[in-house]
């Protein structure tokens, strides 16, 4: 039993420590085949990487520094070319907006052939010249794209092809560094690749299609010349027949108001919303804000002053006061229109509608009745020759509407003339030579429509009324202008501002009307042009006349340049002007001390220095090489040499006069026998206030090379020096007293250098006294000088000194027994007799 007890227990014994070995070798097993798997894992991301190495060519450490230089210069650039392409290129409006250009183009092509009248083709040019602009602003955008994208496809491919970076250095260590940044390098590069390409694709599609689009607008541009050109002949012939024999018409007018209807309003839902059209927006809303906050500060400033001042100034005004709301609408409505490059016919006739009606509201309560009247007329011919211009189509009824139009607009004209004959001054300017042009024009309308020359009668009587309408504006444009700046000036002199009051009105506001007038004439020219379709003719020939290269020898210019030069040099002789006014007005108004007064010599510095800018800006601007200007300059030294010495001189002469300073505005001098005050001293000559009323003008080259006296060089003073003579026999300590009393409690002379009383000379018939003392101001010498010798003459009265009173005796003694010589009593001589009468 024990001997089975024994068995069984090492039968279970070796049964557990099989168990047990069984399962520590399971363990082993478990825990050796992960190893197995990392170290197989790690063995084999080893042999790709030495693969990967063996695929770089060896090189020394000593080429180590290049390589990296290398890679952070490539990445450095990535960096650059990634953050360019990132900011992405903006051509969502021009994918947006290109299609439908390309569909209403089509459109347009198929349009221009059914046009019957020219301002229907002048339309479509100007819609055809705009979106041609806007092809050529997209075009060169997307150039710049293209050129960017060429840039940065240059550069992927220098990195695709740099053979540098497939070297690796020989350490282990580095090599591991090294592959694993040129990796991470190339993915970058390759996705950045694909990115440029795609970009490049998407600005080529784009420009492709924009070439396309450019073509068809150079297509439609020729055949809207050679319809225009068609059509200028055809309208010299009877084109739609006597107006009692008209052409039949193709299309009824109903059909006409409806086609030209949509076109306009298309043309008007096109031209508010386009964005080229944004910054005129802006500037036409700013000019309405900007004049009227211009006039309603001013009346608010002039309304702080006394009530029945400020009435008197508003009384001096007829339209800015009483209606302000209408002048601002006028002068926006008349200028606004200048803001927009070609604005749509209907849109030029809006505005035109609203300036003729302000006129009206304008002169009713300011003009006599029959010009008011005459106004009305005129509102009524401008809505119906506009609404006639609008019509793309001719019909009957648009060629008797024209016609009835401008035969009334004859017949009150006529009705007009007898008040412009019997009050002219009542009226505007030239009004009667306007109103009688404007007769005989709408009496060359009628014959012409009558003839069958529609189209010519048409455009002369639109452009008539129109113009008419418009030069009215202008006039009353410039009126608006000068109440504006009169407002201005006299609100500015109730807040006592001193630049204001520098300015003297009367002189400013005639030199800024004949500038408004001169800018408003050519304004309404302007608008001449335009209303006779002849705006684009006169601007591209005078754009071929300005920029058409002209030679002179072997010097190459065009007229644009030297108008430009022109224009450059008579602004800065405007603004040289401008600033020699405040200067003089300034020193007219204001007292200024001796200082102030000679500083003010500067301007002639500030002159020359706005003249050398000038002349250089404008050949800059001009264009002119400056080779071109050492020739010119020799030139003028030749001249020089011939007969300009004396021009030069004085030049000359003025440059050493405004740094040298010897005299100054204001300094008192003598020089060539005259003597007076330096009121200006000029770039070739000075003026001299001799002060008895007369200027005397001296050339600057007197001042340097005569002798020159300058009483005020470094002072304001001046020595004077009196004599005095007394009789024989006075009290001479007494009149010594006298005479320093006088001086030494004079207010008026100097303490400092002090006067002087000395006995001066025993003379003939007197003793002689000089005194000796100091004006302060200069300007008040003889005053000084008059007030001392009367308390001088007074005091020796009350003292009982004589002031002898010279006389010469003479004596004329006679021999004895000659006889005196008197009237009664005269002396006659003896006559000796010739022998001749002796004879006889």
């Amino acid at each position: 039993m024990r001997n089975l007890f024994k068995l069984l227990s090492f039968g279970l014994l070796t049964l557990l420590l099989i168990t047990a070995i069984h399962d520590s070798s399971a363990q082993d097993k478990n825990k050796r085949a992960p190893a197995r798997s990392r170290r197989d894992s790690i063995r084999r991301e080893l042999l790709q990487r030495k693969s990967l190495i063996r695929s770089f060519h060896r090189t020394g450490d000593a080429d180590l520094d290049n390589l990296l230089g290398k890679i952070e210069d490539y990445t450095s650039q990535y960096i650059q070319n990634n953050s360019d392409l990132s900011k992405g290129f903006d051509t969502l409006e021009i994918s947006q907006r290109l299609p439908s250009l390309e569909k209403r183009m089509g459109i347009m092509k198929k349009t221009i052939d059914n046009s019957t009248t020219l301002v229907y083709l002048v339309t479509i040019r100007n819609m055809v010249d705009r979106v041609t602009d806007q092809t050529k602003s997209w075009a060169k955008k997307l150039s710049k794209y293209s050129d960017q994208l060429d840039t940065l496809n240059a550069d992927v491919t220098s990195f695709q092809q740099d053979t540098i970076i497939s070297y690796a250095p020989e350490d282990p260590f580095v090599q591991r560094k090294y592959v694993l940044q040129v990796q991470d390098l190339q993915a970058k590069w390759r996705k950045l690749d694909s990115c440029v390409k795609k970009s490049i694709i998407r600005i080529g599609y784009l420009q492709n299609s924009i070439s396309s689009l450019s073509i068809l607008m150079i297509d439609l541009d020729d055949k809207v010349d050679i319809k225009i050109s068609q059509f200028t002949v055809k309208s010299i012939d009877n084109e739609y027949g006597f107006i009692w024999d008209m052409h039949p018409q193709k299309n009824p007018i109903d059909t006409a108001v409806a086609k030209t209807y949509n076109l306009n309003s298309r043309l008007v839902k096109y031209f508010f919303p386009s964005k080229s059209n944004y910054w005129s927006h802006l500037a036409f809303i700013f000019l309405l804000i900007l004049f009227f906050a211009w006039i309603f500060n001013s009346k608010r400033k002039i309304r702080r002053i006394k009530d029945e001042d400020a009435a008197k100034i508003f009384a001096q005004t007829r339209y800015i006061v009483k209606t302000p709301y209408t002048a601002t609408l006028a002068v926006a409505s008349i200028l606004g229109l200048y803001f927009y490059d070609h604005p749509p016919q209907v849109i030029i006739q809006f505005m035109l509608v609203i300036t003729t009606a302000c006129i009206g509201l304008l002169i009713r309560n300011n003009w006599p009745k029959p010009l008011f009247k005459f106004g009305v007329v005129l509102f009524v011919l401008v809505i119906i020759f506009g609404i006639s211009s609008l019509f793309i189509e001719i019909t009957h009824l648009n060629r008797i509407v024209l016609l009835l139009s401008s035969a009334a607009a004859i017949y009150f004209s006529f009705k007009f003339l007898p008040f412009l004959k019997a009050k002219p001054e009542e009226y505007p300017p030239f009004m009667e030579l306007i109103v009688k042009v404007f007769i005989a024009l709408h009496a060359i309308s009628i014959l012409l429509n009558i003839a069958g020359r529609f189209s010519i009668a048409q455009i002369i009587g639109c452009t008539t009324v129109f113009n008419l309408s418009l030069a009215m504006g202008m006039y009353l444009l410039v009126q608006i202008l000068m109440e504006s700046l009169f407002l201005q000036l006299e609100g500015n002199k109730t807040e006592n501002q001193e630049i204001i009051s520098y300015l003297d009105f009367k002189v400013l506001q005639k030199k800024f009307k004949d500038v408004a007038i001169k800018i408003a004439f050519v304004l309404w020219l302007f608008a001449l042009c335009r209303n006779l379709v002849i705006d684009d003719y006169i601007y591209d020939q005078a754009n071929d006349f300005l920029t058409h290269p002209y030679k002179f020898s072997s010097t190459a210019f065009t007229f644009g340049s030297v108008l430009i030069f022109m224009i450059v040099i008579w602004m800065s002789g405007i603004i040289a002007r401008l600033i020699s006014y405040f200067y003089d007005f300034a020193g007219q108004q204001t007292k200024l001390t001796l200082q102030a007064k000679k500083t003010r010599s500067s301007i002639l510095l500030i002159r020359l220095t706005v003249f050398v800018i000038g002349f250089f800006v404008a050949i800059s601007a001009a264009g002119i090489p400056m080779d071109k200007v050492t020739i010119v300059i020799g030139a003028l030294g030749v001249g020089i040499g011939f007969g300009l010495q004396n021009i030069v001189n004085n030049l000359v002469s003025g440059v050493i006069l405004a740094f040298e300073k010897p005299v100054q505005v204001g300094d008192i001098i003598e020089v060539s026998g005259k003597s007076g005050t330096i009121t200006e001293i000029g770039i070739r000559s000075s003026k001299i206030d001799c002060g008895n009323g007369s200027e005397l003008i001296v050339p600057n080259g007197d001042l340097i090379s005569q002798h020159v006296v300058n009483w005020t060089l470094t002072n304001n003073n001046r020595q004077i020096e009196l004599t005095i003579g007394v009789a024989y026999g006075s009290d001479v300590k007494k009149i010594e007293d006298i005479l320093k009393d006088i001086v030494n409690n004079h207010d008026d002379i100097m303490k400092t250098p002090a006067p002087g009383v000395y006995l001066n000379n025993f003379g003939e018939t007197a003793i002689t006294f000089k005194i000796q003392f100091w004006a302060e101001e200069i300007g008040k010498y003889t005053s000084l000088k008059s007030k001392i010798l009367s308390e001088i003459y007074i005091k020796f009265a009350q003292e009982g000194i004589e002031i002898p009173n010279q006389k010469n005796d003479i004596q004329v003694n006679f021999p004895e027994g000659s006889r005196l010589i008197t009237d009664s009593n005269p002396v006659i001589p003896p006559v000796k007799e010739s022998p001749s009468d002796q004879d006889q």
